[in-house]
């Protein structure tokens, strides 16, 4: 493959890999906010105003890091809706593995090497950083925004639980 070629495959791998982290990114962010949301509310039920420090000042500074929040939230849920927990647990404890997805997607660099310009462009683009720069091929990418899409659900269901706290039922021993 001759220079001007693979200036131009490059440059199709990082248009791929800049479209991958732009929305899966973007699909995060979005996730970010509304917890940061969920907190405020739970933490701060009833005062506007101490809503808003709490939201502007804490909730949404660099020091309240996104995998804080994530922890804090799955405290909440366990705590407050177990059963919807135990209903949810697959769904919420995959929320780790996709931070972990979206930090290398965000901080590392695509693969341009000789052997990433010579594959189609189909079978996937390189995260060195990702599974030894293993290829993301669309449907993995899909795979991982289905995901990233479950957490969001999940996060409007636990919106609506707020208001209220579930007591998980106790077992009872039936004597004979």
């Amino acid at each position: 493959m001759k220079d001007q070629e693979k200036i131009q495959v490059a440059k199709l791998i990082h248009e791929k890999a800049r479209y991958y982290r732009g929305r899966f990114l973007n699909s995060i962010a979005c996730i970010e906010h509304d917890i940061a949301h969920i907190l405020t509310e739970y933490f701060c039920t009833s005062d506007p105003e101490k809503r808003k420090i709490f939201y502007d000042d804490i909730v949404t500074r660099a020091f309240f890091s996104l995998n804080r929040k994530k922890d804090i939230l799955m405290k909440i849920a366990q705590a407050d809706y177990p059963l919807y927990w135990e209903e949810n647990r697959e769904v919420l404890s995959a929320f780790q593995e996709i931070l972990e997805f979206r930090n290398k997607l965000a901080h590392s660099r695509v693969d341009v090497s000789d052997k990433a310009l010579a594959r189609p462009i189909k079978e996937g683009v390189g995260f060195a950083d990702w599974k030894e720069g293993k290829p993301i091929t669309e449907e993995v990418f899909n795979k991982w925004e289905v995901k990233a899409n479950m957490i969001s659900s999940c996060l409007t269901d636990i919106k609506r639980l707020l208001p209220y706290k579930q007591v998980k039922p106790k077992k009872t021993v039936e004597l004979t």
